[in-house]
């Protein structure tokens, strides 16, 4: 059977991808393209046209970029191709699977849209575990403020050292409102664009707190303090709502695997004692 041109061509796609991943790891890029996840790397190197690329990649909003932890003019570019090379990819799949049988065929288009969506999906993912991280790490970095603040240090030697020494995405977060605040931007200003950078309620609160102790004079250790205790109560209840949601799934593992398990394995000993004692009975007739 022959194989159709286009699906031979978006074979070549592939394999070029696959390739030219491969060279990516061997070789390495700049720190910018190594933040993308691996999934939008791979499809970035599939080859499309560039126009059809960018008709099919469409735009690229800065805010899911910037919660993902990626530099948005370096990684826009990316996405992009990476949309357009996971739509390539889709309907090569959805042809292949129509070799196999003509009703398959419409598996094209459906494989399209996923390929499509899937760098998005990555990025939103990355983002999600970004946030996770950050708010997890906000307890200890206000431990540090707090131990910092009474020692006698200022606010902005605290942050400086807490965030050098905690590090993470938050260090980092907290490394930028700095830099920022180094570069003529106002102190508010920068603790805001860190709340929003992050897109976390915790950091808000606390970006609230460290705001309105500046401007009332309010103890800061005090307030500081307070919070990390707040937020290791919230993080014990998140916990106990996952675990929670977690134990209906267990019981359903546990009824779908674990006792039809059990029910075969008590069967088959029936069946052998069964086996066993008609055979005792017929020797002995």
């Amino acid at each position: 059977m022959m194989i159709p041109l286009p699906v031979l061509v978006g074979m070549a796609a592939v394999l070029s991808a696959v390739l030219g991943f491969a060279h990516l790891r061997r070789h390495g890029s700049d720190p910018a393209g190594r933040a993308l996840p691996v999934v939008v790397r791979a499809l970035a190197a599939v080859p499309v046209p560039r126009r059809v690329g960018q008709a099919i990649g469409g735009r690229v909003g800065r805010a899911p970029l910037v919660a993902a932890g990626l530099v948005s003019h370096v990684a826009a570019p990316a996405v992009v191709r990476a949309r357009a090379g996971g739509a390539a990819v889709g309907s090569v799949v959805g042809s292949l699977m129509g070799l196999l049988a003509p009703v398959l065929l419409v598996f094209v288009p459906v494989g399209a849209v996923l390929g499509r969506l899937l760098p998005d999906r990555a990025i939103a993912r990355r983002a999600r575990e970004r946030q996770r991280s950050i708010v997890d790490a906000l307890p200890d970095l206000l431990d540090l403020m707090v131990i910092c603040v009474e020692a006698g240090m200022a606010l902005d030697p605290a942050l400086a050292l807490t965030s050098e020494r905690l590090g993470g995405p938050l260090g980092d977060e907290v490394g930028v409102t700095l830099a920022d605040q180094a570069l003529g931007t106002p102190r508010r200003a920068a603790y805001e664009g860190l709340a929003a950078r992050t897109g976390s309620e915790d950091v808000g609160r606390l970006v609230a707190s460290l705001l309105q102790a500046e401007e009332l004079g309010t103890p800061l250790a005090i307030a500081l303090a307070g919070q990390a205790e707040a937020l290791r109560a919230t993080r014990r209840q998140r916990a106990r709502d996952r675990a929670a949601r977690a134990a209906p799934r267990i019981q359903l593992v546990v009824a779908l695997v674990m006792v039809p398990g059990a029910m075969l394995l008590i069967l088959g000993v029936m069946l052998m004692e069964l086996a066993g004692q008609v055979g005792v009975a017929m020797g002995g007739s």
